[in-house]
């Protein structure tokens, strides 16, 4: 019992230490997740399907996997003067990681970054000053303003998606499928996990705005991970699918090929499963930019209970006291957050609000005095 206490209070230790450090870590960093804007598209802009190319690129890293699976792992090769008795090849790990090596490399995911070549032909861009979020200030949004990176936008299949969302669907994907210890486990875990990631260091600690599309393409692939060997019956569809591999003769082989249809679908649409925001303030400066809300055309009994998590079906708004960080902490480890460390948190939560509103003062008031001072230099 001792043991177990001192384990858990190191892992809440660590994690007031990780509040209290965000300021430090957010200021010299620039976190390279991005954000993106489909309020601002053009709208006379007419974009090609792009699901075709970019599921290519995904079946040849997929086949590449399999290839890097087939061959036996660094250190299970035998010595020469070994005798290793044959073993059963088509290793289900060996398969997952060459996965993941070519499909799920973090930050930044190889599909995403591929995307982003397509959307120079066939996608558009918005530059972070001619964006809904063109008014944000570093305090407020650090991550977003120093690094001003706004995701482009493709079209995929009948839907307009942020190359953004390649990311999440291959790395936040992979992570719920180990989370769930490849769906042998509930979802709710990996769910709770995705609100937590949208929470703080992937979206309102960091950028301000907590997206539940970011939270439907973890989802799907969960589901994609899930459909490599369809061990277990899809979470969306409640069966069995057939899967992207098999094992003949000892290895793997392709089975089913890749297809964006049965994962995108609008809910990967900003500008229609809109994403709301850690203050008021940041709300109001992107409402002055006029976007609107397609929230009407959010899928209608796709997600079944799942929808009032990976939706916002309430359009533009503040982020609500359920998402915040010390809420959605109490919710994943209930055994192990008092009251008085949640109160903890939550205050160390606000300090830290508090402290953008010091830096976000005192950025105006430089920048008042910088006009001043050129009004006084024109004026001599």
């Amino acid at each position: 019992m001792f043991l177990a206490n001192t384990a858990v209070a190191k892992r809440l230790s660590l994690l007031l230490v990780l509040l209290e450090l965000l300021v430090v870590f957010m200021a010299s960093c620039v976190v390279s997740a991005a954000e993106v804007d489909q309020f601002s598209r053009p709208a006379e802009l007419v974009l090609n399907d792009s699901s075709a190319v970019i599921a290519a690129e995904v079946q040849r890293r997929m086949n590449l996997a399999i290839k890097r699976a087939n061959r036996p792992a660094p250190h299970l090769k035998p010595r020469k003067v070994q005798r290793v008795p044959k073993q059963s090849r088509c290793s289900i790990p060996r398969l997952y990681d060459s996965m993941a090596v070519y499909l799920a490399r973090p930050i930044v995911g190889q599909i995403e970054s591929y995307a982003e070549t397509v959307a120079d032909n066939d996608g558009y861009r918005v530059a972070l000053n001619h964006s809904i979020y063109r008014n944000f200030t570093w305090p407020q949004s650090p991550s977003l303003v120093l690094s001003e990176r706004v995701a482009a936008v493709i079209r995929v299949g009948g839907e307009e998606v942020g190359t953004d969302k390649m990311g999440h669907f291959f790395t936040e994907g992979h992570t719920y499928f180990e989370m769930t210890k490849h769906l042998t486990l509930s979802v709710e875990e990996a769910i709770l996990f995705g609100e937590w990631t949208e929470s703080v260091y992937f979206g309102a600690q960091t950028t301000g705005i907590y997206s539940y599309a970011d939270l439907v393409a973890n989802f799907n692939g969960l589901r994609f991970w899930n459909r490599i060997l369809a061990l277990q019956p899809d979470p969306l569809l409640h069966s069995i699918t057939r899967p992207y591999v098999r094992c003949e003769d000892r290895h793997w082989v392709p089975e089913a090929r890749f297809s964006w249809v049965e994962y995108v679908d609008s809910g990967w649409n900003e500008s229609v499963n809109c994403p709301v925001f850690r203050t008021l303030a940041l709300l109001e400066e992107v409402l002055n930019q006029a976007p609107l809300c397609m929230k009407d055309k959010l899928p209608k009994n796709r997600y079944d209970d799942l929808e009032g998590r990976l939706f916002n079906r309430a359009g533009l708004a503040v982020m609500p006291d359920y998402l915040q960080p010390e809420v959605l902490w109490l919710q994943r480890e209930p055994e192990s957050l008092s009251g008085k460390t949640f109160r903890r948190i939550k205050s160390l939560r606000e300090r830290f609000e508090r402290w953008r509103l010091d830096k976000e003062l005192e950025l105006l008031e430089s920048r008042r005095l910088e006009v001043q001072q050129a009004l006084e230099k024109d004026q001599s």
